[in-house]
């Protein structure tokens, strides 16, 4: 059952939004990764001796290397992330895709999509792959920017390199540091409510549970609008 809200509820009748582009957080949002995510960050925290609840309450939606750099100065930074990262891109665990990412993924063509992910380039193709979704043209990693979320660098980056002004992009994520990137960078956000745990969301513009509840209309052919409609409750498939 959907219980969250953004700050825009969804009429009962559904809701059409327009954009030119949709620019995608990875984890929690396109592939559902929590059981890996959880391994690593329990590997490395019992490891370490660390408060593994504290570690958990900052990794979520960050990029490894800052999660280490505010949790472990102490350490040597790149061989701690160099840990977890051979943790995460070797793992599998409960690897797969987020409801209806497949369908809202193959409803787009290259110019109208990007990921933009915390993970690195390895982490995030493992995912990506192992889901059987595509690696799109547009792809922003944690190898690509020198901050990341809540910092908008990198959909501003996936923008610029789309062609696209950030008020034409639309932004699907799952963590309040990604809404909160999305936002920054002047476009507007859904928030994926399925993976998102006990984290607030309710700062994203609109709130759904799964991609199901989200029909994507485009022309593949041009880069003219295409048109998003966010179903009522009651028709979005499992998420009821």
């Amino acid at each position: 059952m959907h219980c969250k809200q953004g700050k825009q509820q969804i009429p009962e009748t559904g809701l059409s939004l327009t954009c030119r582009a949709i620019l995608s957080d990875l984890d929690g949002t396109l592939v559902d990764s929590q059981l890996c995510v959880d391994y690593s960050w329990q590997v490395w925290a019992e490891d370490r001796g660390l408060d593994l609840d504290a570690v958990m309450r900052v990794c979520h939606g960050r990029r490894t290397i800052e999660t280490v750099r505010d949790i472990t100065p102490h350490l040597n930074t790149e061989e701690e992330v160099a840990f977890i990262e051979e943790l995460e891109a070797t793992c599998t665990r409960g690897l797969v895709p987020v409801l209806g990412a497949h369908q809202v993924v193959a409803a787009l063509a290259a110019h109208q999509f990007a990921v933009i992910t915390s993970g690195s380039n390895r982490l995030a193709s493992h995912r990506l792959t192992h889901a059987q979704l595509p690696i799109p043209r547009v792809f922003i990693t944690a190898d690509d920017v020198i901050n990341g979320k809540p910092h908008p660098e990198g959909y501003l980056k996936a923008a610029k390199e789309l062609g696209i002004k950030p008020e034409d992009c639309i932004v699907l994520e799952d963590s309040p540091a990604g809404i909160r990137a999305g936002q920054a960078a002047g476009m507007r956000t859904i928030a994926i409510a399925a993976h998102s745990g006990n984290h607030d969301i309710s700062h994203s513009d609109f709130v759904i549970q799964d991609l199901t509840w989200l029909k994507v209309d485009s022309d593949k052919s041009n880069d003219e609008e295409l048109t998003i409609f966010i179903k009522p409750l009651r028709q979005s498939g499992t998420s009821q």
